[in-house]
């Protein structure tokens, strides 16, 4: 079930305190509304008491979508603190193990760090993709667009609204700008050719050797090894 409490905040505007009551958790099978919310950037969305500033505040949160059996932790950190969220979502994942009822396994939690990822990855799991597959068709687009697709710079996001049955939609975003400067599009024939090779048990192995940690990202894999996309030139 979706959960809530009472937070002190400070209006980014007038400094003014208040309290306000933010979510911790949504089930978006429940309360479908709160996807919609999060999709509107409505979520724990405050209007300001003293001078109605509306502004958004970015706080862990625990994304259920029991239908689809899948979950998002959305844990907002500062660069270079990863691995001291990724030492907190394991806290956390300790935490759901412990409140589920006996025989029923935890579902699969998945830890993004920012909000861009969060949406990015509910539309990628609707849609039935296999999350460490598309993060290495990214890797092999950066790979191959060295020059034009610097990690630093440029974000690959996976675009399901301009994906066809023929091909998936990727846009390229300037990290600094937020600007969306460009589509390219990965075969699905190609996707699935990728999905039977990597079911054998050895290759999957070394795609989790790819993405071995919880935080499953080919730019931020290519940002900390930068020698591997200036070796492709």
């Amino acid at each position: 079930m979706s959960q809530k409490q009472i937070y002190p905040i400070r209006c980014p505007k007038c400094r003014q305190e208040q309290e306000v009551e933010l979510f911790d958790a949504v089930n978006i099978t429940e309360e479908p509304a709160l996807r919609e919310a999060l999709m509107r950037n409505q979520l724990n969305a405050v209007t300001c008491s003293a001078c109605e500033f509306i502004f958004q505040i970015h706080k862990a949160l625990l994304y259920h979508d029991a239908q689809r059996g899948f979950m998002l932790y959305w844990l907002p950190v500062p660069a270079g603190a990863e691995e001291a969220g990724e030492r907190q979502f394991a806290e956390m994942l300790l935490q759901l193990a412990a409140q589920q009822p006996d025989g029923v396994p935890l579902p699969p939690v998945h830890l993004v760090f920012s909000r861009t990822e969060l949406i990015e990855r509910i539309f990628l799991l609707e849609a039935g993709l296999d999350e460490r597959l598309v993060e290495y068709v990214k890797h092999l687009m950066y790979l191959n667009n060295v020059g034009k697709l610097n990690p630093a710079q440029k974000a690959l996001l996976f675009n399901a609204q301009d994906s066809t049955p023929e091909n998936l939609c990727f846009v390229v975003q300037d990290t600094t700008t937020r600007k969306m400067e460009a589509m390219l599009h990965y075969s699905r024939k190609a996707y699935a050719a990728l999905a039977e090779m990597f079911h054998a048990e050895e290759k999957m192995r070394m795609l989790r050797e790819l993405f071995p940690g919880p935080h499953i990202s080919a730019r931020a894999l290519l940002i900390q090894q930068p020698d591997v996309a200036t070796a492709e030139e």
